[in-house]
């Protein structure tokens, strides 16, 4: 159902392309059913989805107890449940969402409005020169004290700093991340 009922949310054809499913589905119910009585039907069921076309759904007043198919409710249900899953597989949240809650699924219509105001970052790697950083903390007679991530402890950056003595923690041995470091670099010298 999901290709056929597709992706126009215009209210007119979204009516029409669920009425022709239904009328579709009534038709393939009493041609292939195993009760020899629905058979019999199939002129009546012909006559009657002819009449009935794209205006209004034949037997819309269907019941469901012969487990043929649901309702007409049921059907229609499912049909605009299916609509609003396809414009969400198309990024189409905001037209997804406004048919949620026209069927009263107001948390689903919710989820997606979150959905659509998160801002999805990628990583991406940036190349930031520490020599140079710490070339400036050393040619501006800075003293700084940077605490490991990890453990807290103190790391002074002075005239003697080299970068290597930066990269292992001398409290803990853990590795310092070069990311931590430079912002810490940045602020010191801002």
């Amino acid at each position: 159902m999901a290709y056929e009922i597709g992706t126009d949310i215009e209210k007119e054809k979204v009516n029409k392309n669920v009425v022709m499913l239904w009328n579709k589905a009534i038709r393939n119910a009493f041609t292939f059913s195993s009760n020899p009585n629905l058979a019999n039907f199939l002129p009546i069921v012909d006559y009657a989805l002819k009449i009935h076309t794209s205006q209004c759904p034949a037997f819309k007043w269907w019941d469901s107890s012969n487990n043929l198919l649901p309702t007409y409710q049921e059907f229609l249900t499912k049909a605009k449940t299916t609509l609003a899953n396809n414009l969400e597989q198309c990024g189409r949240t905001q037209d997804a969402a406004k048919i949620f809650e026209e069927m009263r699924m107001y948390d689903k219509a919710r989820e997606l409005r979150e959905k659509d105001r998160h801002i999805v970052v990628k990583k991406t790697d940036v190349s930031i020169n520490l020599n140079s950083l710490l070339q400036q903390v050393k040619e501006g007679g800075l003293v700084a004290v940077f605490r490991c991530p990890h453990c807290g402890g103190k790391l002074k950056i002075e005239s003697k700093t080299t970068l290597n003595s930066l990269k292992k923690c001398e409290h803990c041995g853990s590795e310092i991340e070069s990311m931590d470091l430079a912002d810490f670099l940045k602020t010191a010298l801002s």
